[in-house]
């Protein structure tokens, strides 16, 4: 019997839900762009390469990753351009890329956080606690871009906006849930902030998550005596 079958097995024997979510998260990290430049963490820790240069391979990787984001970058800076000179854009293009990074990103940090530790035998491990947490914010702020490219490719749906900046900034204010009322959507962009709701709430326990696993532990000066 195969690892996954035996994960399987064995998730479904206390919890069928969890088992669910694990399989729907693997298929869009199977679905995931990424897979193009870089296995999984379960994946790079169980490999030969691993084993014999733990350090070199994970740098390797490390570098892959970065390269991948700053490609997702690019093409975010691009289609923002694309909006500020109304560019000629056929509206499936920016809405089918941004909403591919949007679902990258999300399943990412699920499967980050949640799930790569059932995947594997062994102690998965990270490159660096300080990079995790600066991709992590980065990240972040590609959320708040891409669903702010996702509102410019629905005209006429946010009253009250008038460009591509104020669409940027009612995505800012919807992620960080402020929500001052000068902009409000209608339409399909209802939908689409409801989602970046979700989806940044999600990620943002996610995200605060890592940040305490990787606090440092602070020991107290004055101890309190037995009895008190």
């Amino acid at each position: 019997m195969t690892r996954q079958r035996l994960l399987g097995q064995k998730l479904r024997e206390y919890s069928l839900i969890t088992w669910c979510f694990e399989r729907a998260f693997w298929g869009l990290h199977q679905l995931s762009p990424s897979r193009l430049v870089r296995r999984s963490r379960d994946q790079h820790v169980s490999s030969a390469a691993f084993r014999q240069d733990p350090h070199g391979s994970t740098v390797r990787r490390a570098r892959r990753v970065e390269g991948y984001i700053i490609a997702w970058c690019a093409i975010e800076a691009a289609l923002l351009v694309a909006a500020a000179n109304a560019a000629a854009l056929p509206l499936w293009l920016p809405r089918t890329l941004v909403l591919v990074r949007i679902i990258d990103i999300f399943q990412q940090s699920v499967n980050m956080s949640v799930f790569d530790q059932l995947r594997s035998d062994e102690r998965l491990v990270i490159s660096s606690a300080v990079r995790t947490l600066t991709l992590s914010f980065l990240n972040y702020v590609e959320l708040l871009v891409c669903f702010g490219i996702l509102y410019t490719t629905l005209p006429g749906t946010l009253v009250g906006s008038n460009g591509w900046l104020d669409d940027l900034y009612f995505s800012v204010v919807t992620q960080l849930t402020i929500g001052y009322g000068d902009i409000r959507p209608i339409g399909l962009a209802r939908f689409a902030s409801g989602l970046q709701g979700l989806v940044s709430v999600a990620f943002t326990i996610l995200m605060l998550g890592r940040i305490v696993s990787v606090l440092p532990k602070i020991d107290t000066v004055m101890k309190h005596a037995p009895g008190e």
